[in-house]
């Protein structure tokens, strides 16, 4: 009887360990298949970004043409301040740079809650914004953004340009040609001229011919910048944040700093009585005044005694 009581005991043991072996294997592959999934869903709203910042303005060539790009995009983030450093480590490996990065906090509610001690917990909803003006070689505009696209949860708006620059080069180029051929024979009348007024006239032309050769030069090389380096302008932001701060509670602690009742009482009182004091004293400061109200008075009380004197002599008319 003992040996068969032991057999049975190590069965039902040796049940038990292979159905926790089973259920911990079988944890095991529906934790693999979770992680398989998130990151199956992860690379699906990847490629799903990437196909949304997709633009045949953000690709198309021709060697005739010469196209200027720009790039407005927005769209939320998990964290700005990552993203934001990821997008310019991007950047610099397409051979860009980067012209502007602003993050700032848009703080939209605030709430006070009384936690003893004579402190208040200040409860702060807040969203963090992210704006990168960037500058990346044209012909890598597309794969940059195809690039970034990692960092998208939800795309708001994207809009995408491709402005036709070549007769803006052109007509940069046939102004300095001209400036060029203006001085040219500006100088041959400088030299031919005898007359001093008109020498000196010359000059100046001259050299107002020369500035404007100058900002033309300088206006067909930013032109040039243009078409060699799309402006990509990003605004990302984060969903809204939770902040907690202890605080003084500065209103409780002047509560309990103030005297008693009996206390403000009697220096309400004391104060009332200097005041009245202080109106006394201040009404006799005025004695001249009073000295004419008191003379107008009599005045006034001699007036109509004579009044009814007259009043009195004066016959009753029958």
């Amino acid at each position: 009887m003992q040996i068969k009581s032991l057999l049975i005991c190590f069965t039902l043991i040796a049940l038990a360990a292979c159905g926790k072996k089973e259920e911990s294997v079988n944890a095991a592959e529906s934790a693999d298949s979770a992680q398989v999934s998130s990151v199956a869903n992860t690379k699906q709203k990847t490629e799903e970004s990437a196909a949304q910042l997709g633009s045949l303005a953000n690709s198309q060539t021709d060697s005739e043409r010469k196209f200027i790009r720009h790039a407005d995009a927005k769209f939320q983030v998990k964290d700005v301040y990552q993203s934001a450093l990821a997008i310019e480590d991007i950047t610099a490996q397409m051979g860009g740079f980067v012209e502007r990065n602003s993050i700032q906090s848009r703080k939209e509610r605030i709430e006070h809650e009384k936690i003893g001690d004579d402190k208040l917990l200040q409860l702060t909803q807040y969203v963090l914004d992210g704006e990168l003006v960037l500058r990346v070689p044209s012909a890598k505009t597309q794969e940059f953004l195809r690039l970034i696209a990692a960092q998208i949860t939800f795309l708001d708006e994207r809009t995408f340009t491709a402005k036709d620059a070549q007769f803006d080069l052109l007509r940069q180029k046939m102004g300095i040609h001209l400036n060029q051929q203006t001085q040219q024979k500006l100088g041959e009348a400088a030299e031919q001229s005898k007359n001093q007024r008109t020498k000196a006239e010359i000059i100046v032309a001259q050299n107002d011919s020369k500035m404007a050769r100058d900002e033309a030069i300088v206006r067909e090389k930013e032109f040039n910048d243009q078409v060699a380096f799309s402006s990509i302008s990003l605004h990302l932001y984060q969903l809204p944040q939770l902040s907690k701060t202890e605080l003084p509670d500065i209103e409780s602690a002047f509560a309990q700093s103030r005297p008693s009742f009996f206390t403000r009482l009697w220096a309400s009182i004391q104060t009332g009585w200097q005041g009245g004091l202080n109106s006394i004293v201040f009404l006799s400061q005025a004695w001249p005044l009073w000295l004419l109200l008191l003379a107008l008075l009599i005045g006034l009380k001699r007036y109509r005694a004579i009044r009814r004197a007259r009043a009195a002599k004066e016959p009753i008319s029958s």
